[in-house]
């Protein structure tokens, strides 16, 4: 009876200790650096998507253009997007807010089609030349996001390493 006991008591504590990792790795993983590099991985990689969709119906009657918007909604989220009308405050807790705030986890890509312009008599807007210097600077993008998110964790890594010795 005794060893059920002990047994149970090693149980519930291994339990806790798994639960209590699992939140310390979650609570690393939800900080603002990585929401950021993940969604901004996410929107570059749907961008070389609409890029290579743009590329491949190059001569497709009527196709129009699709490109993704995201890196101006991030930086309306963090503050850095210039301001084009004059900011206004709330006064009382139960004053309605003029508009939602924008946080780092409601930001989210978004497509958009381009039906304005039309580059030929056929109606489609694709320019080649353009959508593949857009191709080079999205993957010189991407690539330096994977970089930056590889130093974070190897120095997360790190921190974990020499926490061991």
């Amino acid at each position: 009876m005794f060893w059920f006991f002990v047994y149970d008591i090693v149980l519930l504590t291994r339990q806790i200790k798994e639960r209590v990792f699992i939140a310390m790795i979650e609570a690393v993983f939800s900080s603002e650096i990585y929401q950021i590099l993940e969604k901004s991985l996410n929107a570059s990689a749907m961008q070389h998507q609409m890029i290579s969709n743009n590329i491949s119906n190059v001569d497709t009657p009527g196709f129009k253009r699709s490109e993704v918007v995201f890196q101006s909604k991030l930086n309306e989220a963090l503050g850095l997007a210039e301001k084009q009308e004059m900011p206004l405050y709330l006064t009382h807790v139960n004053h309605i807010p003029i508009s939602p705030k924008i946080t780092v986890q409601n930001v989210q890509p978004e497509i958009i089609v381009n039906n304005e312009t039309s580059l030929r008599p056929d109606g489609n807007n694709v320019d080649v030349d353009s959508e593949m210097t857009k191709m080079a600077e999205n993957t010189a993008y991407y690539s330096a996001l994977a970089q930056i998110t590889s130093l974070k964790l190897s120095g997360l890594q790190s921190v974990i390493s020499d926490g061991r010795k």
